[in-house]
């Protein structure tokens, strides 16, 4: 009586392990399947590179910016350097929104991730932004009085920003 127990609970054993083992895949589902993790992860990289070229772009032009107004010159002769600087970034910013908005048409799941990476850093790069401009920022809001050059060092370049993700 006891064997019959033993031998029918190392059958149950048996047929539990058969069941739950390792079940093997068709190899074009394999191979279906890292298809499609490939183009999922290559969208989402280039997603992530147009937000990284939108962002550079926009750091280069704080730099530049901080470049002219370091010597603190007339706000005469500033903000007509200023409007040439911010209209070539602008001409950069349409590029980088074409590239964005195309991304979008082809996939819009891409795109998604690419405005939650943008969500994430944008404020990291406006901050060191208000960093790098500040005395310029100060000198011409403090010192000469000057508002229409603190909106151009300010507000107008975020601006630039919000142009390259503009839907």
């Amino acid at each position: 009586m006891q064997k019959t127990i033993l031998i029918a609970s190392l059958c149950v054993v048996l047929a539990f392990f058969a069941a739950c083992g390792e079940k093997a895949e068709v190899p074009e589902a394999q191979a279906s399947a890292a298809k499609t993790e490939t183009q999922a992860a290559a969208a989402n990289d280039a997603g992530v590179k147009i937000i990284d070229e939108i962002l550079a772009t926009f750091d280069q032009c704080v730099a530049q910016a901080a470049v002219l107004a370091k010597d603190k010159p007339e706000a005469a002769a500033l903000m007509p350097q200023l409007e040439k600087l911010y209209a070539d970034t602008g001409v950069k910013m349409a590029a980088l929104n074409a590239k964005f908005l195309a991304l979008r048409d082809q996939d819009i799941f891409s795109f998604r991730r690419a405005n939650g990476y943008m969500t994430e850093n944008r404020p990291k790069h406006v901050f060191a932004k208000d960093n790098t401009l500040s005395q310029a920022i100060a000198y011409y809001n403090f010192e000469k009085g000057e508002q229409a050059v603190v909106a151009m060092l300010s507000v107008k370049i975020v601006s630039l920003l919000d142009e390259a993700v503009k839907q």
